[in-house]
C-alpha cells in the first residue's frame, strides 16, 4: 500500500459507489420489466389479429373448396360446409374489426377487406343458386370467370395487414432489444462497480485490522510505561527516604553555616523529588489500580484542611500572597489527607502560573454541597489548553522566562481525588476575571439528604462568590 494512503478516506466513495450500483440495478430492473410489459400487449394483439386474419383466409378457402365439390357432385352436404365457412368468415372479420379498433388500423383497408370477402361469398352463393336452378353452364361460367381473382385479392389484403402488424411488432422488439442491450451494459458497469467496491471494502477491512493491532500495541506499550513508572516511583522512595533521614540527622548536629546551607538545599530537593514520586504513584493508581484509594473520615472539616494546606505552602513559598475565605466549619465524609493534597496541588498551580498575583482560596457551602475555589488574577489559561488542563503531564506555558516546574500531574491527581469523592471539578479563565478552579463535593448535609454531587456551574450560579468569614494566612 502506498505511503500516506488511508483506505478509511475512501469510505464515502465506497458508500457513493454502493448507492450508485444499487440505483443502477434498480433502473435495469425497471427498464427490463417496462420493456417486457410494453411488448406483451402488442404480442398478444398481433397474435390475435394473425389468428383472425388466418381464420378469414381459411374460411374463404373452405367455402371455395365446398363450392367446387357441390358444382362437381351436386351433394348438398357441401352446402353445409359453405354455410359454416360463411359463419367463420364473418366471425373472424368481427374479431379483426375489434382488433383494428384497439390498434387504429386504416379504415380503408378494413373496408376493402370486407368488400372483397363479402364479394367472394356472394360469388360463391350466386354460383350455387344458379346450379340449383339448373343453370349449370351459367354457374360454371361464373365460377371460371371470377374464381381465383377474388380469392387472390383477399389474400393480398390479408397479407398486407399481417405484414403491417409484423412490422409494428418488429419495431417494438427492436426497441426492447435496445433496452435490453442498455440493461446489459448497465449490469456490466454495476458488476465492475461491485468489484471496485469489494476491493475498497477489503482495503478498509485490512486497514481497520491494522489499526486495531496498532492500537492494541499502543495500549500495551502505554500500560507497560505506566507500570514502569509505578515501579520506578515505588523503588525511588527508599533511597529518597534515606537521603532525607541523613540530611535531617546532619542538620540536627549543628553544622557550620556553609554546610547548613548545602544541607537545606539537599533537603529541599529531596522533598521535591518525594512529591514527584508521590504524584507518579498516584498516577499509577489512577490508571492501573481502578482509581486513587480513599480513607474517608466522618466529620472532616474542609475549612481547616484548606487553612493548613495553605499554611504549609506559605512556608515553602514565602513570597506568595495567599488568603483564605472560609467559615469555621464545612463538614463532610472525606479523606483529609487526599483533600489536603487537592488544595495543595491547586494552590501550588496558582502560585506557579499566577505571575505573583494575589491568590484567594474560598471555602463554603451551596445547594447541599461543599465548594472549594482557588482564584488567581494572573494571565488566563490559553483557550487551546483549557479543555485539556486536567490531563496528565499537561504542563503550563512559560510564565515570563521561567518554565513551570513539576511533572504536570497536580491537576490530574486533584481531579481523580475529587471524582473519587463523588464530586466535580471545573475551571474558568478570562483576561478580566482571572482564573478560578472550582471543586464541588457532597457535604455532610447533602449526604444526609441523599444528594449526589452538584455541578460546578450550579454551585457558582446559585452562590456566586462565596463570602464567608475571611482570615488571612
Amino acid at each position: 500500500m502506498p505511503q500516506g494512503f488511508s483506505p478509511l478516506r475512501w469510505s464515502p466513495l465506497a458508500a457513493i459507489l454502493a448507492a450508485a450500483t444499487l440505483l443502477a440495478l434498480i433502473l435495469v430492473n425497471l427498464l427490463t420489466l417496462g420493456g417486457i410489459n410494453s411488448a406483451r400487449p402488442l404480442i398478444i394483439h398481433t397474435r390475435q389479429l394473425h389468428d383472425a386474419l388466418g381464420r378469414m383466409r381459411a374460411a374463404l378457402a373452405d367455402a371455395e373448396s365446398a363450392q367446387r365439390g357441390f358444382l362437381l357432385t351436386g351433394d348438398r352436404l357441401f352446402l353445409e360446409a359453405v354455410q359454416r365457412a360463411n359463419d367463420s368468415l364473418f366471425a373472424g372479420f368481427a374479431q379483426v374489426m375489434r382488433a383494428a379498433a384497439d390498434d387504429g388500423m386504416p379504415e380503408g383497408r378494413m373496408s376493402e377487406l370486407e368488400r372483397l370477402a363479402s364479394g367472394k361469398m356472394d360469388q360463391i352463393r350466386r354460383t350455387i343458386e344458379l346450379y340449383q336452378r339448373g343453370q349449370t353452364a351459367a354457374a360454371l361460367a361464373l365460377f371460371r370467370g371470377r374464381g381465383n381473382s377474388g380469392m387472390d385479392e383477399v389474400r393480398r389484403v390479408i397479407d398486407e395487414l399481417r405484414a403491417r402488424e409484423d412490422r409494428r411488432l418488429a419495431d417494438r422488439t427492436l426497441k426492447a432489444r435496445r433496452n435490453l442491450d442498455l440493461a446489459i451494459w448497465i449490469d456490466v458497469g454495476a458488476g465492475l462497480g461491485l468489484l471496485v467496491l469489494g476491493a475498497i471494502l477489503f482495503a478498509i477491512d485490512r486497514d481497520i485490522a491494522r489499526r486495531k493491532v496498532l492500537e492494541a500495541a499502543l495500549r500495551e506499550s502505554a500500560q507497560f510505561q505506566e507500570q514502569f513508572v509505578g515501579v520506578l516511583g515505588h523503588d525511588l522512595r527508599n533511597p529518597l527516604g534515606a537521603i532525607s533521614m541523613a540530611t535531617d540527622l546532619l542538620q540536627r548536629l549543628g553544622p557550620p553555616p556553609s554546610e547548613a546551607h548545602v544541607l537545606r538545599r539537599i533537603a529541599s530537593s529531596a522533598a521535591r523529588m518525594d512529591r514527584m514520586v508521590v504524584q507518579l504513584l498516584d498516577l499509577t493508581r489512577a490508571r492501573l489500580a481502578g482509581g486513587i484509594p480513599l480513607d474517608l473520615k466522618p466529620g472532616t472539616n474542609l475549612a481547616l484542611i484548606a487553612a493548613a494546606a495553605v499554611e504549609e505552602l506559605r512556608v515553602a513559598h514565602p513570597q506568595a500572597r495567599v488568603t483564605v475565605d472560609a467559615p469555621r466549619e464545612v463538614m463532610g465524609d472525606w479523606d483529609p489527607d487526599r483533600m489536603a493534597q487537592v488544595v495543595s496541588n491547586m494552590v501550588a498551580n496558582a502560585i506557579q502560573h499566577g505571575a505573583g498575583a494575589e491568590i484567594e482560596v474560598r471555602v463554603g457551602s451551596a445547594n447541599a454541597s461543599a465548594i472549594l475555589e482557588v482564584h488567581n488574577g494572573g494571565r488566563p489559561i490559553p483557550p487551546d489548553l483549557l479543555p485539556r488542563i486536567f490531563e496528565p503531564f499537561r504542563r503550563g506555558a512559560k510564565t515570563g522566562a521561567k518554565q513551570a516546574d513539576g511533572l504536570g500531574l497536580g491537576l490530574f491527581i486533584a481531579r481523580q481525588i475529587v471524582l473519587a469523592h463523588g464530586g466535580k471539578i471545573g475551571v474558568r479563565s478570562a483576561e478580566r476575571d482571572g482564573t478560578t478552579f472550582t471543586v464541588a463535593l457532597p457535604s455532610e448535609a447533602g449526604q444526609r439528604s441523599g444528594a449526589a454531587t452538584v455541578a460546578v456551574a450550579s454551585a457558582q450560579g446559585a452562590g456566586g462568590r462565596l463570602v464567608p468569614g475571611r482570615s488571612a494566612l
